[in-house]
Order: C-alpha cells, then sequence, then structure tokens
C-alpha cells in the first residue's frame, strides 16, 4: 500500500498525498482528514477495554469485520463491573503483527466506516434526527460507539470520547 508510515509509533499516517478516498463521492483531502482526525492511539495501543491499534478498534467490531474469531465476553476483574471483549486473530494474521502493521490496521479501519456508511445510506441504521453531524460525524460516531452508540447518541447519551471524534470530524464532508 505505501500509504501507511511504519515504524514511527507516533506518525501514524504517512505525510505527502493525501490517502485516496475510501467512500464514494468523498474527495482525497476530506477523507485524509477524516482518518487522520480517527487516529486516536499508538501503533501498538491496546486500552482496557481492549480496543487495538491506532484507530482503537474493538474486537466486536474486527469479528463484525471478519479480523478476529471466537469473540468471548469477559469481566474485567475487581472494582469494574463492565465487560471486556476478546478475540483471536483469524490466522495467518496475529495481535502480535496486527499491533505493528499500519497497513492492517489502516484496512480495516477503511472497512469499517465503508460498512457504516454503506448501512447508513441503505437505511439499515438510521440516521440521528440531529442533521448537524453531517455523514462525516456519523461515521465518527459508528466508529467509536456503533449503531447502538448513535442511537444513544440522538438521545443525547454521550461519552465525552465519541463527543470529541465527533467535534472533529463534523463538517469533513
Amino acid at each position: 500500500m505505501g500509504r501507511v508510515a511504519r515504524g514511527d509509533d507516533d506518525l501514524l499516517l504517512g505525510e505527502g498525498a493525501a490517502l485516496p478516498s475510501e467512500l464514494p463521492g468523498v474527495p482525497d483531502a476530506a477523507w485524509d482528514a477524516f482518518a487522520r482526525a480517527m487516529q486516536t492511539a499508538k501503533l501498538s495501543d491496546v486500552s482496557e477495554a481492549n480496543a487495538v491499534g491506532m484507530f482503537e478498534l474493538t474486537p466486536r467490531r474486527l469479528a463484525d469485520l471478519g479480523v478476529v474469531e471466537k469473540l468471548a465476553r469477559r469481566r474485567r476483574g475487581e472494582g469494574n463491573p463492565a465487560p471486556v471483549f476478546t478475540a483471536r486473530f483469524v490466522p495467518p494474521m496475529t495481535a502480535e503483527h496486527f499491533l505493528k502493521d499500519p497497513d492492517a490496521q489502516y484496512r480495516a479501519f477503511a472497512r469499517s466506516i465503508a460498512d457504516y456508511d454503506r448501512r447508513l445510506a441503505s437505511g439499515e441504521i438510521a440516521p440521528p434526527a440531529d442533521e448537524s453531524l453531517g455523514r462525516a460525524g456519523q461515521l465518527a460516531v459508528l466508529h467509536r460507539a456503533g449503531p447502538r452508540g448513535l442511537l444513544s447518541w440522538d438521545r443525547g447519551e454521550r461519552f465525552p470520547q465519541t463527543t470529541l471524534a465527533a467535534e472533529r470530524a463534523r463538517g469533513l464532508f
């Protein structure tokens, strides 16, 4: 692919030409700005909730995309009742490789966003009543919180990180 930088955990997407758009009707520059806005972690990061990589893709979303299998819900431990999901990467991919491979992470992110965009366009996912988010803002909320999170957003139930992502993406396309 050659579009994504390797080896520098802080510079996640390489400099230079804009990433080619992965969405119909979205200019390359707008897609590039969106992808960069959705980078919220370092390449090798794993969050407390097991979201992985620079785009903090969750095991549940990676399972939807066929990147992982054997999704299981586990307890985090004492003092934190929220569950965490675990999964196994579909061979030949491994967690170690995924956490070092910006191209694999970018491809999974782009597939995820293209899937959400298609489902929004088809009506499978209902857009929020608040139209001020725009297409990019809706996709940012979906990326952070999934379809149920978009419904919660519409009801005013918003988490700070989801709000931040939506604000970063609002108006990009």
